[in-house]
């Protein structure tokens, strides 16, 4: 075989050797890669990989709680037997406001904690955390005794905050072990004295309004009675003989001390306002929540005053 034909023959040898090799290392291209070369996938598809590297910021953030439900306690002091019950479901269907009340404040604290991803599902957290409400009607209507109360919350939380008022007693405590504690009241009383203050009562005592014995309502509601609806003459002015959360809500009634007395006003003013009212506790409570370490203090509705919303003030009882 002369030098030409075996020159020709290796030639050919090397070009299929050639082919052979880029047909397998395109196979293998093809198969054993999983990055996917660029221009490949169509409108709206991606590769596992991108969905995986997409996935991963929410892997790498914050987990997620099981539970940012704060533990409730519900006392009922409306009822001739004061009682202490852990779900909104067992208020008595007698107390409309207040159940409506319960439900949007403890929504409210639910949304706040959901919001910041504060969780209280530890056993520490969920030990240290709890929403007291107290429902107290304008007075004792069995009895002289003191309604049921609780004790008031004394704790200062460095990281966080605390916050003193006549309608939230409110601390709450982010390091080093979450905790918020409430002392929340439905206050039948309360609501006419924020009435009178916003209607320029001079002569209303700060700090909470207490619910009155039955003699002190019976003896208010005579005295009323004795010098606005009779007319009969008295040694001082009626200002000085009934509380002024009482007699404004005696001059806004629009019936007389017959059949119910004023009790049709009293549930007219807590229908009026008992959306400005849980209004007024959700703003302190987001207040809270956005102060770091401060302690605020509330002694009537005036220092509250950018926080009021403009449907608490109840210009008439009449429906």
């Amino acid at each position: 075989m002369n030098r030409r034909k075996r020159k020709a023959i290796w030639g050919m040898v090397l070009l299929l050797l050639l082919m052979g090799w880029v047909q397998s290392s395109g196979a293998a291209s093809g198969q054993g890669s999983a990055v996917p070369q660029p221009g490949s996938m169509g409108p709206g598809q991606s590769s596992k990989a991108e969905s995986s590297q997409e996935e991963k910021p929410a892997e790498k953030g914050v987990a997620q709680c099981s539970s940012y439900t704060v533990p409730i306690e519900i006392m009922d002091g409306a009822r001739r037997t004061p009682q202490v019950i852990l779900s909104i479901d067992k208020i008595s269907s007698g107390s409309p406001h207040f159940r409506a009340f319960v439900t949007a404040v403890t929504e409210h604290v639910a949304a706040r904690m959901t919001k910041e991803n504060l969780c209280v599902d530890s056993t520490d957290s969920n030990k240290r955390s709890l929403l007291q409400f107290v429902n107290w009607p304008l007075a004792n209507y069995y009895g002289d005794e003191p309604l049921v109360s609780v004790p008031p919350l004394d704790a200062r939380p460095s990281s966080g905050c605390r916050i003193s008022s006549p309608w939230i007693d409110l601390v709450f405590e982010r390091k080093p072990i979450l905790s918020i504690r409430a002392i929340v009241r439905w206050n039948d009383r309360q609501l006419l004295a924020d009435q009178a203050v916003l209607a320029g009562a001079r002569n209303v005592p700060p700090g909470v309004a207490m619910p009155l014995k039955r003699s002190e309502y019976a003896h208010f509601l005579t005295e009323y009675a004795n010098s606005e609806i009779r007319g009969e003459p008295a040694a001082k002015p009626i200002e000085e003989r009934i509380p002024p959360d009482m007699l404004w809500l005696f001059r806004h009634s629009w019936q007389s001390t017959r059949g119910g007395g004023f009790g049709p006003s009293l549930r007219e003013a807590k229908k009026k306002g008992a959306d400005g009212y849980t209004k007024l506790v959700n703003a302190l409570i987001d207040r809270c929540f956005d102060s770091d370490g401060a302690a605020l203090h509330y002694s009537t509705i005036l220092d509250a005053a950018d926080l009021v919303p403009l449907e608490y003030k109840i210009d008439t009882l009449t429906r």
